[in-house]
């Protein structure tokens, strides 16, 4: 069946769901119908319309992942991603208590309920973001799901009204391919303060710093 484009023209997108994932999307309309404003049976509508698309999509994706907030189901996952990108020099170790008192901030990539990769969103009090801990599976890597990852945080963070988000990292290619740019880290004075100054590598850092401007 030949769908034209202007056939979907009579469909309006609220802008409270723009940008939203099936996820949250589902959870709204589950705050409405707690709130009495929708019936149950819409409720189930938009279930299955959710699971309808969701599997469209799957059947014909090449990668069939999704990515959401991490629970706290995720964490022993969570502890074993962060550790390995750490023994392995490319981000810093955290203990399982930070990791759980932190999980609303981390995000996760998940197949088949496993979990192949994550990064959490840290916010300094001047309204600057940093992705931190971001970690793929070995297994898996270069499919796609690290970009998706980071996506799901930039979403995130435009959302939240957050103006700027950088991150310091060894792999600045991948950052540069989508739409990191270039910048030093003495205009981070937030990361500096908090991180940097106490940081065994102060003076020989190997990292590289680089900004997403989300307002341009």
């Amino acid at each position: 069946m030949n769908v034209k484009k202007n056939e979907f023209l009579s469909y309006v997108i609220l802008d409270e769901l723009r940008d939203n994932t099936f996820e949250e999307i589902y959870e709204k309309a589950e705050s409405l119908y707690h709130d009495g404003k929708i019936s149950e049976t819409d409720l189930k509508h938009i279930a299955t319309y959710i699971v309808g698309i969701n599997q469209v999509f799957l059947q014909h994706g090449e990668n069939n992942y999704t990515v959401r907030q991490a629970t706290l189901e995720d964490v022993d996952a969570l502890v074993d991603m962060v550790a390995f990108w750490a023994s392995q020099g490319q981000n810093l170790p955290r203990k399982k208590s930070d990791i759980v008192r932190n999980i609303q901030s981390f995000a996760v990539c998940v197949k088949d309920r496993q979990v192949l990769g994550c990064a959490c969103l840290y916010v300094y009090d001047s309204g600057l973001a940093e992705i931190r801990s971001l970690g793929v599976s070995p297994v898996v890597q270069r499919q796609g799901q690290g970009r998706a990852i980071v996506q799901f945080l930039l979403r995130r963070a435009r959302k939240m009204f957050i103006d700027r988000v950088f991150v310091l990292t060894r792999s600045p290619e991948f950052f540069g391919k989508i739409g990191f740019k270039l910048t030093v880290k003495e205009k981070l004075p937030e990361k500096i303060l908090k991180d940097c100054d106490n940081c065994p590598k102060k003076d020989k850092c190997d990292e590289i710093a680089f900004i997403y401007e989300l307002n341009e």
